[in-house]
């Protein structure tokens, strides 16, 4: 379809009017055409090419049909248009090049056209002269510039801009330009998460994405003078087969650019969870045993932004690379290798052919003394011959695991492994879990990089950086094989690469890298060990009540000693803070150690824990008669303690049981005591209801702060032998930080009262909720444990969260006649898994299968979204 040509010397509204329109419907027609061929399979590079052409053809078309009516200034593409890569909706930037002002004047034309056509286009409007002086000044000019294509006009004045620009501007301070555009890259690859291995990743601008292409391409285009990508392989920057690997990958990042646009009807550059499924359909992804076709469409693409960012990073080495050596460094030798300055050098490659295992001393030296790989010893890295002789190798498993010993500098020396692609030859299990992104919200990296990211956090326990994580810190220092925490960190998430029953079958697949690697007796049982049960100490902080003493005992039981549970608090420590920014939080913290220090006491007393529980009570409770001197009446003391339990009396803090003590003092006269108070150093504000035994209590509460959209992180239920009920929540905001504003508390604070003195029913949830819809499926269910405790039935609760859930929840099991005495709140992504302590109404566990079968009933038909 081509243009109606306009037979008028001047253009008047009415023509100009027909032009837009005639542009608009070939527009829209083409387009209809290149989006249908999309979605039938047409290759990233073909749709691009087609864009670019269309929008090439209607400029032409246009500016030749204004030119009847007088000369009109050259169009020339910049930008992403001007490298011939527009996608469907990428921006489309025009240079109006003019000779005078005559040629300026007639600018408007063209562009009212254009707009009036409904065509987002960005423009400027320069002469020669005027771009070099724009381009010495800013650096974004300078780069959009260096993309120019001819578009329409006088080819002899884009000529003459070329030459200037050459001469003038390109080859201008071209160091100073190639220095500006890495820092730029980096400073942008921090800015979109630092990392191609995001669960949401940005494929234009985060790491792996097409800047980092751009990136190179600009940087080779001013050191090299190059015209094009292909005169990359001619120089021999790059191999051919280096760049038939970037033309497909590059390939597949346009055709999911592509996909991103046409999906959103936008711009749309970020990939995220909810269009994942859907991209992997168009792109014919299918599930396989152990994978849904979503995770198998991420792994690709993670692939394929690896294969980008390697190519940026060859480039952009061969741009800087300094020489070999220089007259001032030293040379140190080092058995089969060289320590020139800090590079180190293979002395033989015919070394490592005959022994492979020098790879594995290499990563050791480099370790060791801070060192980087030449770019050779890198290439011989990535295709050296790695084999079972190797893998069974005790001189490569030894380097491998004085590796592991020191975790200084260790994540580093992971990821150059990885990077090289040595870690998945070496330990080929790792491998199935390389660029795999499990289909869930939490989860914000690949499982690779989950796993990477876990040694870094052993590494800064290591460093000592954060004051708030000293006892983690001592855990981590009094080991004496650090290899073995750090091989089982390494190891305990490779059972990932299945859908079911992931810490079994990494023990599994564990088990035949610890045969290679000679590691058996009490090691080979540790790392199993930690494998299996990498979990245990999550659950039980979040889910259970660390204040009952059967919950420790069997923990302990469980780890047997202070070496197991040492090595399974860091690894619990570095899972979590390995999942998302925002994982690891202070209450979490609080709990973990909690748990630890607990069972670290436990064991070390085991055999005098009873005797010692009475002798901790009794201290406890001269501390406490000490404290409430000149505060409390010794007869207010006295029976404030016989109506409080013992575990309560030892496990409570003195300041809380002083608060306690008060509002049971007021309560006679006030019938409802409500206090709060703001803890900044564990990341939550504790609200504490002081009442006459009242059934429902906690429902009420429960709705009312729910109504206010704010988090319940933990709830605590304590019943005096007289009746009073204290209910306890520890509160933060949606985000799971502090919430200070005391205005706020304050009508929270009203609305509760009214829900509990008047029995109305509290206000519906989610009245003052917004945010993001959270994605991901999750399956409700309902399980009921009445082994960990000894007097309550526990019941186990996941589902998908939605606002007022735990209000809907409590309520539901208030209709059953059941008394919540405590609630663990758990919240991962888009899923809840939510603990509840309860009793029949006479104090007794629930074993009743029919009853049973009834609770799990009706909770289930509340969990359904």
């Amino acid at each position: 379809m081509a243009l109606q040509q306009i037979p008028v010397d001047s253009l008047n509204q009415q023509s100009t009017t027909s032009l837009s329109n005639n542009i608009k419907a070939q527009l829209e027609e083409e387009g209809a055409v290149i989006r249908a061929a999309h979605f039938a399979g047409a290759g990233g590079n073909e749709v691009v090419q087609r864009r670019t052409g269309l929008i090439d053809r209607t400029l032409r078309e246009a500016h030749g049909l204004l030119s009847y009516s007088g000369r009109m200034p050259s169009l020339v593409a910049g930008g992403g248009y001007g490298r011939g890569e527009l996608n469907p909706h990428s921006d489309i930037d025009i240079l109006f090049l003019c000779r005078d002002e005559g040629d300026r004047n007639r600018t408007p034309e063209l562009l009212y056209v254009l707009w009036d056509a409904g065509m987002d286009v960005g423009y400027s409007v320069r002469t020669v002269k005027e771009c070099v002086s724009l381009a010495r000044q800013d650096g974004k000019i300078r780069t959009s510039l260096l993309e120019s294509r001819f578009i329409a006009g006088d080819r002899d004045q884009y000529g003459l801009f070329l030459r200037t620009m050459q001469s003038d501007v390109f080859s201008w301070k071209s160091s100073s330009y190639i220095g500006e555009k890495v820092i730029e890259r980096n400073a942008a690859r921090h800015k979109y998460g630092g990392s191609i291995y995001l669960r949401e990743p940005n494929i234009k601008e985060g790491e792996g994405g097409l800047r980092d292409f751009h990136t190179a391409l600009w940087i080779a285009f001013v050191h090299y003078g190059i015209n094009s990508l292909g005169d990359l392989a001619t120089r021999g920057v790059i191999t051919a087969g280096q760049y038939a690997v970037f033309l497909r990958s590059r390939n597949f990042i346009w055709r999911l650019r592509n996909e991103l646009h046409y999906l959103s009807d936008r711009k749309n550059d970020h990939l995220t969870f909810d269009l994942q499924e859907r991209a992997a359909l168009d792109f014919h992804y299918r599930d396989s045993a152990h994978l849904l076709a979503v995770e198998r469409f991420m792994k690709a693409y993670f692939i394929h932004a690896r294969n980008i960012r390697e190519f940026s990073n060859i480039v952009v080495d061969r741009v800087l690379r300094k020489p070999a050596r220089r007259w001032f460094e030293r040379t140190t030798v080092l058995g089969a290798f060289s320590l020139v300055g800090r590079t180190l050098i293979l002395r033989s490659e015919q070394a490592c052919n005959e022994e492979p295992s020098l790879i594995l001393t290499a990563f050791e030296l480099a370790k060791s003394h801070r060192a980087v790989f030449s770019d050779h010893l890198k290439d011989l890295i990535k295709t050296c011959r790695i084999d079972e002789r190797m893998r069974r190798s005790p001189v490569a498993a030894r380097s491998f695991l004085a590796v592991l010993d020191n975790p200084d500098g260790l994540s580093e020396t992971l990821a150059v492994m990885k990077e090289l692609r040595f870690l998945g030859r070496y330990l080929p299990e790792f491998r199935a879990i390389q660029a795999l992104a499990r289909h869930d919200y939490y989860h914000m990296y690949t499982v690779d990089e989950h796993i990477l990211l876990a040694v870094r956090k052993v590494q800064g326990l290591w460093n000592g950086s954060d004051p708030g994580l000293a006892t983690l810190s001592d855990a981590l220092k009094g080991l004496k094989k650090k290899w073995v925490l750090v091989l089982a960190v390494l190891l305990h998430d490779l059972g990932k690469a299945y859908r079911h029953d992931h810490e079994q079958k990494g023990a599994e697949l564990a088990e035949g890298i610890l045969r290679r690697l000679g590691v058996d007796g009490d090691d080979r049982e540790r790392v199993i060990f930690l494998i299996k049960n990498h979990l245990v100490m999550t659950a039980l902080s979040q889910r259970r009540e660390l204040t009952d003493r059967k919950v420790i005992a069997d923990f302990s039981g469980l780890v047997r000693d202070r070496v197991n549970l040492s090595m399974l608090y860091v690894l619990t420590y570095a899972d979590i803070s390995s999942v998302n920014p925002n994982a690891w939080t202070q209450w979490k913290a609080v709990l973990l150690q909690d748990l630890y220090v607990r069972t670290l006491n436990h064991l070390d007393r085991r055999a005098l824990a009873g005797e010692e529980d009475k002798a901790r009570l009794a201290a406890m409770i001269v501390r406490i008669k000490e404290a409430a001197q000149g505060r409390f009446s010794p007869e207010t003391v006295t029976g404030f303690l016989s109506a409080m339990s013992d575990p309560y009396v030892l496990s409570t803090s003195l300041n809380k049981m002083l608060d306690h003590m008060s509002m049971m003092q007021r309560l006679p006269e006030e019938q409802l005591v409500i206090q709060h108070r703001h803890y900044p150093d564990r990341g939550y504000t504790e609200l504490t209801v002081c009442a006459y035994d009242a059934y429902g209590m906690f429902y009420r509460t429960a709705g009312a702060i729910a109504a206010k959209n704010l988090n319940i992180l933990r709830a605590q239920v304590y019943t005096s032998k007289t009746g009073v009920m204290i209910d306890t929540f520890q509160i933060t905001d949606p985000e799971g930080r502090l919430y200070e504003y005391e205005e706020a508390w304050q009508s929270v604070l009203r609305e509760l009262r009214t829900s509990l003195m008047s029995k109305a029913r509290p206000p519906e949830p989610g009245q003052y909720v917004s945010g993001p819809k959270l994605m991901g499926v999750v399956t409700p269910s309902v399980e009921f444990d009445n082994e960990m405790s000894e007097v309550f039935t526990i019941i186990d609760i996941t589902a998908r969260d939605r606002v007022g859930f735990l209000y809907q929840v409590t309520k539901a099991l208030y209709d059953l006649n059941l008394d919540i005495v405590s609630a663990k709140i758990v919240t991962e992504g888009s899923r809840v898994l939510d603990s509840f302590y309860v009793s029949d109404l006479l104090r007794r566990k629930i074993t009743e299968p029919q009853r049973l079968g009834k609770i799990r009933e009706t909770l289930l038909a509340v969990l359904e979204p």
